[in-house]
């Protein structure tokens, strides 16, 4: 091994190689991060190199994955209940509180910018996580506190007699929820990953499926428990939250105490001591200004217009934004994928209460058919990948995420004929005490084929997209580019919200005034036009997600496309130059060899 590998490490020198194009040395700042990084993880290091490319679980998960099952228990454990607060405590209308669930939403999955440029320029990932889990369980104890009514007041009474709380009472703690949830939603994932060295990419793909199923079984507990316990549990006087509320804050609090303790055994890839959005952005405004004053010439000796930033920033940060900004291109259309999906926790509640429920149900325990779902979709779709492997047939991970994306279009389709149906057999005179259908209703169980088409989509696009985000990318930009994925949810939310309220008060969309939507559990009912305009945006999304795919996004490399079958690019460009050699999976190289090229 060479001198360099020797010093380095081969872990480090391994990522070196990653970074290190065009024979363009690495700055002197990325080796003394290399440097450093073997320092740190010396000992960790020694011990994943012994376990080769078959290790799947690290030391480092023992405490990571609980940490992800019970910040997810308690994020899904309040957020379902958020609707139904808005309207019955509050006193909103149905389609102010999707509005309003939106916004929540926006924010909890904006927030992940702030976070990872924390994580990747300052603080690491585990001290992120850390201190953003305090700011986290402070925002669920006050939501909890302040549910309790009369706390802070009352601002009027409803047509049922029921005094209402002020709107401060749930804005203030989800604000606090948001900034913690999504400060260390990017980290946690990046971290995961960091916890396997380079060419331990089963490890990784493992890592990243059980992540996701943690989080659906987290989601499955809590969503089955906080939505009965607040409709059948009466305290101070009232519908009950705060017992639910103060639960998920237990949860969660022990869970990030775990994470806490679990230091020792991870993996740690150092902060880059600088602000890594101002230096992408400042190699991509360097790269545009000095491409377009270079020569014809010029331009055609540079593969990428950010090599012109290369004497600026280094080649190593070149390569980082151009990575980071080819990802981010090709995500931007899920933006739209998330504008209806997350209509599952607001408007498919609504839809819900206009049905008998099914066996008794509440509309926030009946939708964990979708957390159940997941836990089985995502185990069980790894063999019918391989299946498709082994008969020669590409499914490259932009394939996977594509029909995914394909399959929840055809859930809300199925969902807005269905709304139809729904709103003709509305019975205002067939209600309980509470509102709900008692049996002239269509029943809730015709929602379940548009929570399988749900749940196949997302089980065939989201995992995946948290695999895509972090193989495609540089190690410095990994958190970065996770909170970029978080991000198109976030987009997603706000472009709900933004059509929300401009078809707010549009009776083709919304119905308030009619004797049906007087009598609705949730103040208001959904007309089917409204679930065909978001089906139909979707849809172009949909067709735009897959032509950028196929025609424009070009994988880091051949494992990153998660298939060990070519493409039809790969195929004409080595028709074209024979002797570009097909590329290899580095999970099918034996460890020995990978040290033979890293040292060469």
């Amino acid at each position: 091994m060479s001198k360099e590998a020797d010093e380095l490490g081969l872990a480090a020198v391994t990522e070196k190689a990653e970074l290190d194009h065009a024979g363009e040395p690495l700055s002197e700042r990325d080796l003394q991060l290399l440097q450093l990084e073997k320092e740190l993880n010396q000992k960790l290091d020694t011990e994943l190199e012994e376990a080769g490319d078959k290790l799947l679980w690290p030391k480092a998960l023992y405490f990571i994955i609980p940490n992800e099952f019970g910040e997810r228990f308690n994020y899904y454990g309040v957020r379902p209940l958020f609707a139904k607060y808005l309207t019955r405590m509050v006193g909103v209308t149905s389609a102010q509180g999707a509005i309003y669930v939106s916004y929540f939403n926006a924010m909890a999955y904006v927030f992940p910018l702030g976070g990872a440029a924390l994580s990747d320029s300052f603080l690491g990932k585990y001290w992120t996580i850390v201190s953003l889990s305090v700011v986290y369980a402070i925002g669920v104890i006050l939501l909890a506190v302040f549910s309790i009514p009369g706390l802070l007041g009352y601002t009027g009474v409803d047509d049922k007699g029921q005094q209402l709380l002020p709107l401060i009472s749930w804005f203030v703690p989800v604000v606090l929820i948001a900034i913690g949830t999504g400060g260390i939603k990017p980290c946690v994932s990046a971290h995961g990953g960091d916890q396997y060295l380079t060419h331990q990419r089963k490890g990784m793909d493992f890592f990243f499926s059980i992540f996701y199923i943690s989080i659906n079984i987290g989601s499955l507990i809590s969503g089955s428990i906080t939505p009965i316990w607040a409709q059948n549990t009466i305290c101070f006087g009232r519908t009950c939250y705060f017992y639910p509320y103060i639960m998920c804050a237990c949860v969660f609090t022990v869970a990030a105490l775990i994470f806490a303790f679990g230091k020792p055994f991870y993996r740690i890839v150092p902060a880059r001591g600088q602000f890594l959005p101002w230096l992408a952005v400042k190699t991509a405004l360097i790269g545009a200004y000095k491409y377009f004053k270079a020569s014809p010439a010029e331009r055609n000796a540079k593969k990428h217009y950010l090599e012109f930033a290369t004497e600026a920033v280094g080649a190593d940060m070149v390569e980082e934004t151009r990575l980071l900004g080819n990802v981010l291109f090709a995500i931007l259309p899920i933006m739209f994928y998330w504008m209806v999906y997350d209509q599952g926790s607001d408007e498919w509640y609504y839809q819900y209460d206009l049905m008998t429920p099914a066996s008794g149900l509440p509309a926030e325990t009946f939708s964990n058919i979708n957390a159940l779902l997941i836990i089985i979709m995502v185990p069980a779709l790894v063999p019918v990948y391989r299946w498709l492997e082994a008969k020669n047939i590409r499914l490259s991970i932009l394939g996977r995420m594509t029909i995914g994306f394909s399959f929840m279009c055809i859930s809300f389709l199925v969902s807005a004929i269905l709304q139809i149906y729904v709103i003709d057999a509305f019975d205002p005179t067939d209600l309980d005490e509470n509102g709900y259908c008692k049996s002239k209703c269509i029943s809730g169980w015709w929602q379940v084929p548009q929570w399988v088409l749900l749940s196949l989509g997302e089980a065939m696009l989201s995992p995946e997209g948290l695999k895509f985000t972090y193989m495609n990318v540089g190690k410095q930009m990994r958190a970065q580019s996770a909170s970029f994925w978080l991000l198109m949810s976030s987009l997603g939310n706000i472009i709900t919200a933004q059509v929300g309220v401009g078809i707010e008060n549009n009776s083709s969309f919304n119905d308030y005034d009619s004797v049906k939507a007087k009598a609705s559990p949730d103040n208001g009912i959904s007309l089917p036009a409204k679930y065909f305009l978001f089906t139909g945006l979707a849809f172009i999304a949909n067709i735009w997600f897959w032509a950028w795919g196929l025609f424009v996004f070009e994988f880091k490399d051949q494992n990153a496309t998660m298939t060990g079958i070519e493409g039809w690019r790969d195929r004409r460009r080595r028709a074209k130059n024979p002797e570009i050699e097909a590329t290899i999976e580095v999970e099918e190289s034996s460890y020995d060899e990978k040290k033979t090229e890293v040292a060469a």
